[in-house]
């Protein structure tokens, strides 16, 4: 069972296999603010595990990645939680789909990038 300071923990979660994608992720990661990389949700443990975290960078275009909609569709409907989950990149068809099962935002990869300070900002609470 986590411990209050557990729950109180900055971090987040980026799922992707890309060592540049993790590289610019780790240059704008303000201190104090600890990331969980994976490609499925095994990688995560369970939905507990995930709960801990504020929100999702998914690389759409990650071939890494097996099945992102269902991923997304997993944390909303099996594991019914409502972390926050910001698209990277995808062709239109991707992120439609990915919005069908409602991920939250959809950026291209530079944009979402550039969007990151906002990201810590909004959820350093």
């Amino acid at each position: 069972m986590p411990s209050i300071s557990d729950r109180m923990r900055k971090r987040f979660i980026l799922m992707a296999s890309d060592p540049e994608l993790h590289a610019a992720v780790m240059a704008a990661t303000p201190e104090g603010w600890g990331m969980t990389e994976a490609t499925d949700l095994d990688g995560l443990g369970d939905w507990q595990e995930v709960l801990l975290h504020r929100f999702m960078l998914l690389n759409l275009d990650d071939p890494g990645i097996v099945e992102p909609i269902e991923l997304i569709d997993t944390l909303r409907q099996e594991y019914q939680l409502n972390i926050a989950i910001f698209c990277l990149g995808g062709s239109q068809e991707q992120r439609d789909a990915a919005r069908s099962a409602r991920a939250d935002r959809f950026f291209d990869r530079d944009a979402g990038l550039q969007r990151l300070p906002e990201f810590f900002a909004l959820f350093g609470w």
